[in-house]
């Protein structure tokens, strides 16, 4: 019988040594369903487990409620998308199930609010009245500023600053050390290079980088 409270599904090994380490005390055992064959699984080279969380994997097949246990994307990077995806779809899994996970570290001001499934890493800074969408993930030590909205599926990777009143569009990535100055839009489907400094309107569907940040081609999807 199952009797896990939290399930991960997906198993990118990069992501759930930080996703279990991050996790509440009160789980203390989770279950683990991936949606890809472990042959076919790049990131398991890297170890995931942690001493103080019993981890037992389950097939699809297994799982007999979709409808009760909390869900956590066990995936912080380009793959998050699609997971989520395969599960809600195939699974009809209610979104109130997907629990965020926001590192007791992290700062998270007034007025802030969140779609399902919201990632924040150690270390961050979220400045009043800015807005997330569904699974948007914030790595460690970035800071958004105040009155900001990060669109579905944004991925910000570690050391970025984003000004006040900026929005960034879906399944958008910004790169480790970038900086977006105030009143900027984004546009999905964009991929901003590390260490770019983003000081205009950058198009949907482009990868840019540089500083000043500048189109150099677009994002083929």
């Amino acid at each position: 019988m199952m009797t896990e409270p939290l399930f991960l599904l997906g198993k990118s090994t990069y992501a759930l040594s930080i996703i279990l380490d991050m996790l509440p005390v009160e789980f203390q055992r989770v279950g683990l369903i991936s949606n890809i064959p472990d042959a076919e699984n790049t990131s398991l080279a890297y170890p995931f487990l942690v001493p103080h969380i019993q981890v037992r994997e389950y097939t699809e097949d297994q799982m007999t409620d979709w409808l009760s246990p909390s869900f956590i994307i066990a995936s912080i990077g380009k793959s998050r998308r699609l997971i989520a995806e395969h599960f809600i779809k195939t699974y009809a899994i209610p979104e109130d199930r997907f629990i965020p996970l926001i590192h007791t570290s992290s700062v998270i001001a007034n007025g802030f609010t969140a779609g399902i499934g919201l990632h924040i890493s150690p270390l961050s800074v979220i400045a009043p009245y800015c807005t997330f969408g569904r699974f948007v993930v914030i790595n460690r030590h970035v800071n958004v500023g105040h009155h900001t909205m990060l669109h579905d599926y944004v991925s910000v990777n570690p050391g970025v600053t984003i000004s006040g009143i900026c929005e960034i569009g879906e399944r958008t990535t910004i790169g480790a050390g970038a900086t977006i100055v105030d009143r900027i839009k984004i546009g999905r489907d964009t991929i901003i290079g590390a260490g770019s400094v983003v000081t205009k309107d950058i198009p949907d569907g482009v990868i840019a980088y540089g500083s000043p940040a500048r189109v150099i081609r677009d994002n083929i999807l």
